[in-house]
């Protein structure tokens, strides 16, 4: 089992995000856009476990939230940055909260629960900078000079009530005559603020 905990969005939040695609592309050469009911923000990517860590998974979901003792959230998804790697780019919207950092520290409270369940998980994976994939494989079709800000990206509001952790399965779809792979994420557990 491939999974993650993630904030998931609901279908108001993922439609928005769905339509702010047409703009970006008018600035991409190539890229491969997440899927509309793919949208999320990743927490912690937690990786390939065995089916018996499930519930000590789910303990860490109650535990964190026990320990935060969150309330709804308000945020916005606004501006767009990328992460560089190996021959293009990972496209991204970024993500406001108020409490400020309250992402950052339900993130940072995963990791240590986790470690406590004797859980690893990657470093890369202990960065933690709130955010929404917009795309992965990104090649602009000229030179932004880093500034993004020259595609138009409308902000949106939603609010965060929940810790969800996430299976990612891969699933064959069908277009036309050609079967393709797709990602597919499936709540498994969620603990609602």
């Amino acid at each position: 089992m491939r999974l993650f905990y993630a904030i998931k969005f609901n279908d108001n939040v993922k439609e928005a995000l769905n339509n702010s695609l047409d703009e970006i592309k008018k600035h991409t050469a190539r890229a491969s856009f997440t899927e509309k009911n793919n949208f999320h923000i990743t927490l912690v990517f937690v990786g390939e476990c065995e089916p018996d860590k499930l519930e000590d998974l789910k303990k860490v979901a109650d535990n964190t939230v026990a320990k935060l003792n969150p309330t709804p959230v308000k945020a916005v998804i606004d501006g767009l940055g990328t992460f560089p790697r190996p021959g293009d780019e990972l496209l991204w919207a970024g993500v406001k909260t108020d409490p400020e950092d309250i992402l950052g520290k339900i993130n940072k409270i995963i990791v240590e629960e986790l470690d406590g369940y004797r859980i690893k998980i990657k470093e890369d994976f202990k960065k933690f900078k709130p955010h929404v994939t917009i795309a992965r494989r990104v090649e602009f079709r000229y030179a932004l000079g880093r500034d993004l800000r020259q595609i138009k990206f409308e902000p949106v509001n939603f609010t965060v009530k929940s810790l969800t952790l996430m299976e990612s399965v891969q699933e064959i779809s069908v277009y036309g005559e050609r079967k393709y792979t797709r990602i597919v994420y499936k709540p498994l557990y969620e603990v609602k603020f």
